[in-house]
């Protein structure tokens, strides 16, 4: 029973780590380099067990009618934790998660870009570029809006006051940089004429690649967060109007 809590209380807190760790194993700079296919079947499979897990926490909240002693011990260890400090567990989930989905993007593209040219992908990116753009501005502009949507609703609980701050604080900050960082890939692009191979560099490769993918991943990872911890605000709002 202690291994099993033990394990997924790793999981749970540790998850979204072991995922990023994942996702650069899958990157060119990895020396071990995994598939990544393999890279999304794992993260994928970290993500739900981490949904599945926090799932059953809520509906231990909402009703006490788990029968398994050792799942009832596992569930209510980890929702005590998170109940007493959520700051520890939503801030770095957040910002972790939102991490693992831009690594993993990051290689996706990369993966569709390397077989291009300077001169190939200099076409590539200045055509694609108005959707790209006009893709960063609606996701990130959509995660600020969801945001405070969360933080206007749960604000008004005081175990989450402290976290619903910083939350906000991380998201305009992230708002912020995603609109600057939309124009850098244009910058860093190298130039035909200083390359005497036709191929582009790895590290300027990648570098564009994760620029591009910064918004969605972050998008993504935010609302992921932002939907955990809507549901938990619900069901500490219903647990209080219990007592």
């Amino acid at each position: 029973m202690n291994l099993l809590r033990i394990l997924l209380l790793i999981l749970v807190y540790c998850g979204p780590v072991i995922a990023m760790v994942i996702a650069y194993l899958a990157s060119p700079f990895s020396l071990l380099k995994i598939p990544l296919k393999m890279a999304a079947v794992s993260f994928l499979i970290i993500y739900t067990i981490i949904i599945v897990i926090f799932i059953i926490i809520i509906f231990s909240i909402f009703s006490d009618k788990l029968r398994s002693g050792i799942l009832r011990d596992v569930v209510n260890s980890i929702k005590n934790s998170i109940k007493s400090h959520p700051g520890y567990f939503f801030l770095p989930f957040m910002i972790f998660t939102a991490f693992d989905f831009i690594f993993l993007l990051s290689d996706f593209l990369y993966k569709f870009l390397c077989m291009s040219s300077i001169s190939e992908l200099l076409h590539e990116l200045l055509q694609l570029y108005p959707m790209l753009f006009a893709g960063t501005i609606t996701s990130v502009s959509i995660m600020f809006a969801v945001t405070y949507w969360v933080a206007n609703r749960a604000e008004n609980i005081v175990k989450l006051i402290v976290t619903i701050q910083y939350i906000k604080i991380f998201a305009m900050a992230t708002y912020i940089l995603a609109l600057f960082l939309v124009f850098v890939p244009l910058s860093i692009i190298p130039s035909p004429s200083n390359y005497t191979s036709t191929s582009v560099p790895c590290s300027a490769l990648y570098y564009i690649s994760f620029l591009l993918s910064y918004p969605f991943g972050l998008t993504a990872g935010m609302i992921l967060t932002l939907i955990m911890l809507d549901v938990f605000a619900v069901a500490l709002r219903y647990e209080l109007s219990e007592k």
